[in-house]
């Protein structure tokens, strides 16, 4: 379902929050390289509607930014598998005669059901998004890792 502009972030949050509750839920943030036009975007939206699970739910979140939130994932792994088919999508389209890179940032997080807020799991999937971006202008994909404890949190000596 693709969500109007003005409901995006708060239709978002309210989906969310029902299916996090419930099972495991994952964010794709993505945000497309380059100068992005209305056609570049359509696009695109046709790659993500094609990539995406029929129970998925599609939010433009800025000009060249969308989000897609995953509800009722079974493992972590089915959100990198989504991540991985759209960025296998993508790449050189024929637009208005010419030939155009479709290329994107995208970033990937995962949460258990009852896990971590819509804001929280949003803000990781941003930054993932924004790791991948720093990598060049390829499309990339990075997943929301948290960092691992320090040697004193496990009980180790350091």
């Amino acid at each position: 379902m693709w969500l109007a502009d003005p409901l995006r972030t708060r239709c978002l949050r309210t989906r969310f929050t029902r299916s996090a509750r419930r099972s495991p839920t994952a964010i794709v943030v993505v945000d497309l390289n380059g100068d992005v036009d209305a056609r570049l975007r359509a696009a695109f939206t046709q790659v993500l509607r094609r990539c995406a699970p029929p129970s998925s739910h599609q939010v433009r979140l800025s000009a060249s930014g969308f989000a897609l939130l995953l509800p009722e994932i079974n493992t972590p792994d089915a959100a990198y598998e989504v991540a991985g088919r759209l960025a296998a999508s993508l790449g050189p389209i024929l637009l208005d005669g010419r030939l155009v890179t479709l290329a994107a940032a995208i970033g990937v997080a995962a949460t258990p059901p009852a896990g971590l807020s819509h804001d929280a799991l949003l803000d990781r999937a941003t930054r993932a998004m924004q790791k991948a971006k720093s990598q060049g202008p390829d499309t990339r994909w990075a997943i929301w890792q948290d960092a691992p404890p320090a040697p004193s949190e496990t009980g180790r000596a350091a």
